[in-house]
C-alpha cells in the first residue's frame, strides 16, 4: 500500500500507510494527521482511495491546500512524490526525503556570520574603450577573478537560454551551481503556500556520507538573505571560539557555509544555501560573489518559466473552454420547435464561454411539450457542469406519462445532494398543451415570466417554492394558465433584467415589458431579437456580467 511521508516544521517526520480510509489532516486532535499550526483549518484537507489510486481534496480550509507549489481546487489525484503543503507540515505522496530540512533557531546572526554582502542586482557594465597600462600584480589578481566571474556567467546565461519546465529548471540550475562552487550539500528553497513559507524545491548532496542527515539551516541566516535581501557567509565556524558546543552548526560540523537571496530583479522567491563539511577550503568572498550572481540569473530565469508555464497553462484552460463552450451549445436546442398555432424562440449569450443559464424544449407526446428555463447561481466551468447535469436528469425524467410534481422533487434532491452548499439553480418548467393553449407549471425560485395578453395586460407566473438544491425533500405547488390567441408568454433570466448601464441603472422588468408592448406583432424569433437589440442599445454594448436567457412563446391563432 502507498505511504505518506509527514514533515513538521519542527520535529521528527512520521509515515502512514494508505488504506480503504479517509486520511483527514487539520488542526483538530480527531484527524489522522494533527496539525498544530494556527494558519491550518480544522479539517483543512483529506487524502482518500479513488479507483485504483488516491486523491487530496482540500476540505473549504481558510488558507487552502497547495500540491507541488500550486493551490488546488476540488479534488485531484495523486502521484508518486507529489509534494502536498498543509499549512507548514509537508506531506510527501508515496516517496520518502532521503534528507530532510529544517530552518532553526539555534544560530543567530551576532555569532556565526563572517562575512555579509548586499545582494548583487545583475546589470550590464559599462562599455570601455580607454586603452590602460599593465596593471599592479594585486590588480591582476582582480580581474583574473573577474574574468572567471565573467566566464562563468556567459556560460550559464548560454546554459539557461532554452525553456524547461520548472521543476527540471531548478534540478538543472543546483547542477550548474555545484560544478563551479565545489560543496557537500545546498539547498534551493521558494517561497510558496498560503501564509507564504520557504519549502525546499532541491536538495543536493554531492558527498554521499551525508545523505541521510537533516539539514539545518540557521533561521536568523535565512531572515538576513530574505527580509535584509543579503548574502551571507559563515567560515570556520568549527573552530572559532564565539559558538559554543550547543550550536546546530557546530553539531553538524560545518566548517563554512553561504546563503544567497534568489532575487528576480522584482522580489526575493526564495533563496540557496550551501555548506562545507569535509572540504577544507572554506567559501571565499568571491565564491560568494559568485553564488549571488548565479543565483541572479537563476531568479530571473526561475521567474520566466512560471510565466511560460503559466501561459501554457492560460492556453490550455483556453482551448479547454472552448471545446466545453462548443460542447455545452449542443445541450442548447438545435432549432426552435415547430408547433401549429404557436410561434416558439429561444436565445442564449453567456457571459463567459460557458455558463450557468439553460432552457429546453422537450417533446413529452404529439399534443405536449415541455418548456424549460434555469438559472445556476455563479458563472463558469462549475456551473455549466452542473447545469449539464440539470439537463440530464430533466430529459429522464420528461416522458409521456411522467408526473410533473414527482419531477421537480426528484430534481431538487438530486442538487442538493450534487453541489456545494452556497450553489442552487432557480427553475421554471411548463407543459403545453397544444391544442387547449392550457399550461401547467411549477416554478423554482426563477423569475416569474410574464403573459402579455392580446389586450395588453400583464400577468405574472409567481414562484411555487425554493430554489432547487437550497432544501431537501421539497414539495412544490403546481399552477395552470392559459394561453389564449394573441397573448405572448416571456420566460428570461435575471441576466436580462439586471443588466446595467453606464449610470448603474437596471434595465429592469418595466423597460422588458415596453419592448413586448412596442414589438407584440413581430414574430417570436423577432422579438428575441429586439429584446437583446434593446439590451445592448441601453448597456453600449457592454460586456454582459451575467448569462443572459430569453424564450418568447407566442400563439398565434
Amino acid at each position: 500500500m502507498p505511504t505518506l511521508y509527514i514533515y513538521p516544521k519542527s520535529g521528527e517526520s512520521f509515515t502512514i500507510s494508505l488504506g480503504t480510509e479517509k486520511v483527514t489532516i487539520g488542526q483538530s486532535s480527531d484527524n489522522m494527521i494533527f496539525v498544530p499550526d494556527p494558519f491550518c483549518s480544522s479539517h483543512h484537507a483529506a487524502i482518500y482511495p479513488i479507483g485504483t489510486g488516491y486523491a487530496v481534496k482540500d476540505s473549504g480550509s481558510k488558507n487552502g491546500t497547495f500540491v507541488n507549489g500550486k493551490k488546488i481546487a476540488g479534488e485531484l489525484e495523486l502521484k508518486k512524490g507529489d509534494e502536498i503543503l498543509v499549512g507548514s507540515v509537508w506531506v510527501i505522496f508515496d516517496k520518502p526525503l532521503l534528507t530532510n530540512v529544517e530552518v532553526t533557531d539555534a544560530l543567530s546572526s551576532t555569532t556565526n556570520v563572517n562575512t555579509i554582502t548586499a545582494v548583487a542586482i545583475l546589470k550590464k557594465p559599462p562599455t570601455k574603450t580607454t586603452i590602460r597600462g599593465f596593471p599592479p600584480l594585486g590588480d591582476i589578481e582582480q580581474s583574473r577573478t573577474e574574468y572567471k566571474i565573467s566566464s562563468i556567467m556567459i556560460e550559464v546565461s548560454q546554459a539557461l537560454v532554452l525553456h524547461k519546465p520548472i521543476s527540471e529548471l531548478l534540478d538543472y540550475i543546483m547542477n550548474i551551481i555545484s560544478e563551479h562552487l565545489p560543496m557537500d550539500r545546498s539547498i534551493l528553497m521558494l517561497k510558496e503556500g498560503n501564509p507564504v513559507q520557504l519549502i525546499p524545491r532541491v536538495i543536493r548532496i554531492d558527498n554521499k556520507r551525508f545523505q541521510n542527515q537533516k539539514i539545518q539551516v540557521s533561521k536568523s541566516i535565512v531572515r538576513m538573505a530574505t527580509e535584509q535581501q543579503l548574502s551571507v557567509l559563515t567560515s570556520d565556524a568549527a573552530i572559532d571560539p564565539r559558538f559554543s558546543a550547543k550550536d546546530s552548526i557546530i553539531n553538524s560540523g560545518i566548517h563554512s557555509a553561504m546563503c544567497v537571496p534568489l532575487w528576480n530583479n522584482t522580489e526575493i522567491i526564495g533563496i540557496i544555501y550551501a555548506d562545507r563539511i569535509s572540504l577544507l577550503d572554506a567559501f571565499t568572498n568571491e565564491d560568494l560573489r559568485l553564488l549571488t550572481f548565479l543565483s541572479n540569473l537563476a531568479a530571473i530565469k526561475i521567474e520566466e518559466s512560471r510565466r511560460i508555464e503559466q501561459e501554457i497553462e492560460t492556453e490550455k484552460m483556453k482551448r479547454e473552454l472552448q471545446l466545453a463552450a462548443q460542447i455545452q451549445s449542443n445541450f442548447f436546442p438545435k432549432e426552435n420547435p415547430s408547433c401549429q398555432n404557436y410561434e416558439i424562440a429561444g436565445k442564449n449569450i453567456p457571459c463567459q464561454q460557458v455558463g450557468g443559464d439553460y432552457y429546453d424544449f422537450i417533446s413529452i407526446d404529439p399534443c405536449h411539450l415541455g418548456i424549460a428555463i434555469a438559472d445556476v447561481s455563479g458563472k463558469g466551468v462549475s456551473a455549466s457542469l452542473l447545469m449539464a447535469s440539470l439537463r440530464a436528469n430533466l430529459h429522464a425524467e420528461v416522458h409521456a406519462g411522467y408526473d410533473l410534481g414527482g419531477m421537480v422533487v426528484k430534481l431538487n434532491n438530486f442538487v442538493h445532494l450534487s453541489s456545494a452548499i452556497n450553489q442552487f439553480i432557480t427553475f421554471f418548467f411548463c407543459e403545453l398543451d397544444k391544442e387547449t393553449g392550457q399550461l401547467h407549471y411549477v416554478n423554482a425560485g426563477h423569475n416569474p415570466p410574464f403573459l402579455m395578453k392580446k389586450s395588453g395586460e400583464i400577468g405574472y407566473l409567481d414562484s411555487c417554492g425554493l430554489c432547487l438544491g437550497m432544501l431537501p425533500s421539497m414539495t412544490y405547488d403546481l399552477r395552470s394558465q392559459a394561453i389564449g390567441p394573441g397573448d405572448i408568454l416571456l420566460l428570461y433570466t435575471d441576466g436580462i433584467t439586471e443588466s446595467r448601464n453606464k449610470n448603474n441603472e437596471e434595465f429592469g422588468v418595466e423597460r422588458l415589458t415596453a419592448i413586448i408592448h412596442k414589438s407584440k406583432k413581430a414574430s417570436a424569433f423577432d422579438l428575441t431579437q429586439t429584446i437583446l437589440d434593446g439590451l445592448n442599445e441601453f448597456t453600449a454594448k457592454a460586456d454582459p456580467a451575467d448569462d443572459r436567457t430569453l424564450v418568447v412563446i407566442k400563439r398565434t391563432a
